[in-house]
């Protein structure tokens, strides 16, 4: 008998994979278990709002949103992510720079916007450091997702494994 769920599940779009697959195919996100008992799917179930409903926090090539969407995820930020346009992107975001590469929003509900507004900024810094605010004198860069500091070279966090750039 096996000693896994028969499926995963993406957490941002709810779509069915077999066992084997990790990442969401039209997401990117990395993919959870699924096949919960009745009453653990019940409490899990969220009817979580439509895009259309929601806040864009930014609008960007799926690395980028992959690593928001991880980074929201270790916060307990629920969010969705879709297809987008350069038009779809925040005011102040320049989603025309990233040319013809396919792009996606992540989107968050209201009451989320400000923390994940953040953790984009934090990103923003490490994959656009050339539009990111300088430091103050004695602040440090920390990860977006645990807090961790970081050394001015990472590329991922030490601690939680988070990818930048």
């Amino acid at each position: 008998m096996s000693s896994h769920p028969p499926y995963r599940i993406c957490p941002s779009c709810r779509t069915e994979y077999l066992w084997s697959a990790t990442r969401c195919a039209d997401c990117g996100v990395a993919l959870v278990d699924g096949g919960l008992p009745e009453a653990e799917e019940e409490e899990q179930e969220f009817d979580f709002p439509e895009v259309s409903e929601l806040e864009c926090v930014r609008v960007a090539p799926v690395e980028w949103i992959q690593a928001l969407s991880n980074a929201f995820q270790g916060r307990g930020i629920p969010h969705r992510v879709g297809p987008a346009t350069p038009e779809d992107a925040p005011e102040g975001q320049r989603a025309e720079i990233f040319g013809n590469a396919p792009l996606f929003g992540i989107y968050v509900l209201a009451d989320n916007a400000a923390a994940a507004a953040e953790i984009d900024a934090a990103t923003a810094a490490r994959i656009l450091p050339e539009e990111a605010p300088a430091l103050a004198e004695g602040e440090e860069e920390s990860c977006p997702a645990c807090g961790t500091v970081l050394t001015r070279d990472a590329t991922e966090c030490s601690d939680c494994g988070l990818p930048f750039g």
